[in-house]
């Protein structure tokens, strides 16, 4: 974790997952994938071998190695297993102890256990209490040894061993996305808010479905324009509070290619999605202070973050929001930005501007300079991040003026650990 150029949270953030998608998605040189032969430790079997079929269950095929095996062969010589070899040891105890006590043979050590008194009676008592106390004990190992299926004897567990059966809560189904695999969704609902601006409603598999998308996360759609495959990402204003369907906001642009595909489509199409993709993944505590800076559509993302801070009355996060415009008609989202803002005691701020100002405008006009940057954003900490999205001059700009103001510069790749995140 300490060498990898993408920061040590791009590694956290699927260990223990298939981290396939996060891999493919980010782009690696032919180096980092020679780096990773050396590491590899297994194959799942089961595992789908074509995008087209749904991945089985993996069952994880387990090479021993040449101690496992031996110590495997030594075990199964043996006429008696640990276990079995304890309990007869304690059962040939008790024997002995009974037949010295009972009989006039003499053997080493045990002649203070003829009849001698309370004291012969007290040391015999005490040897076949504990000789049945031991027998007790051993089998009552065995039989919880069975109860639970160990695989090995039950003396040589290690602390903690891993359940072999991981049961999926009812009240909390399974995403339906596949991040390498794309599934086809039913298209509900399309309607244009503006001019240029869509917003389509997908249906999940069923009503109670859950999207399963990481909050700061977004979907891939594919489409067939002039018999060329595109791919675009988009983040859905949705989330998994929303059972039963997914919701986009997506700005068509006349020369969009994807925009052609997605202009033609009517309810009852079947569309191509797959998800979850991106390396922002927000968790409650990422940061005291998040400033954003949006542009267009670039809200989404934003908002989706906005939405799960404002919705869980946990998450004491403050929020700084500068969202950018060409005019007041062109503002996604706005009444429930407003809403979030006035129901957030101070918690959730929200500043607009626009190129052209109407009449009784109250907020900001014009670019997104450093000077309203300084004044809307969080101070420069280690505690604070910046959020950016929107088009390339909007972002390349705010970057090179929050680094002016003392933010740390981002890389050409974003990632969790920088202050500054740019989707």
């Amino acid at each position: 974790m300490r060498d990898h150029p993408g920061g040590p949270d791009a590694l956290l953030e699927v260990a223990g997952q298939d981290a396939t998608s996060a891999y493919e998605d980010v782009g690696h040189s032919e180096d980092a994938r020679e780096i990773m032969h050396p590491f590899l430790v297994g194959h799942l079997e089961g595992a789908s071998e074509s995008e087209s079929e749904p991945a089985r269950t993996p069952t994880i095929s387990v090479v021993r190695s040449s101690r496992e095996e031996s110590d495997k062969r030594q075990g199964s010589s043996g006429l008696l297993n640990p276990q079995t070899e304890l309990g007869a040891f304690a059962v040939g105890t008790a024997a002995l102890v009974y037949f010295a006590r009972h009989t006039n043979i003499s053997l080493p050590g045990l002649s203070s256990l003829k009849h001698s008194g309370d004291s012969g009676s007290f040391a015999q008592g005490f040897l076949l209490a504990s000789a049945a106390a031991s027998v007790v004990a051993v089998a009552s190992a065995l039989y919880l040894s069975k109860l639970v299926n160990l695989e090995v004897d039950f003396t040589k567990l290690p602390a903690h061993k891993k359940a072999q059966n991981h049961t999926k809560s009812a009240d909390y189904p399974t995403g339906v996305l596949t991040p390498a695999t794309y599934r086809k969704f039913n298209l509900r609902e399309k309607t244009e808010l503006s001019e240029g601006i869509f917003r389509y409603v997908f249906d999940l598999p069923t009503p109670g479905s859950v999207l399963g998308l990481p909050i700061g996360q977004h979907i891939a759609i594919r489409g067939t324009v002039d018999d060329s495959s595109v791919t675009r990402s988009y983040t859905p204003v949705s989330n998994n509070r929303d059972l039963g369907r997914l919701e986009l906001l997506i700005r068509i642009y006349p020369d969009g290619h994807l925009g052609q595909y997605l202009k033609k489509l009517q309810p009852g199409d079947k569309v191509e999605i797959r998800g979850p993709k991106g390396a922002m993944r927000y968790r409650k505590g990422m940061s005291k202070e998040l400033g954003m800076v949006g542009g267009g559509t670039g809200i989404t993302p934003l908002f989706q973050i906005i939405r799960a801070i404002c919705e869980d009355k946990t998450d004491d996060t403050k929020i700084r929001l500068v969202y950018a415009n060409r005019s007041e008609a062109d503002i996604m989202l706005r009444k429930r930005l407003d809403s979030f803002a006035e129901a957030s005691n101070g918690q959730f701020e929200v500043y607009y501007i626009v190129d052209k100002a109407p009449d009784g405008w109250q907020y900001g006009t014009g670019r997104i300079d450093k000077e309203v940057l300084q004044r809307k954003m969080p101070a420069v900490s280690d505690d604070n991040k910046v959020l950016l999205c929107g088009p390339p001059g909007l972002v390349n700009a705010t970057k090179n003026n929050l680094t002016e103001l003392g933010w740390k510069e981002p890389g050409s790749v974003s990632k969790m650990s920088d202050q500054v995140f740019c989707f």
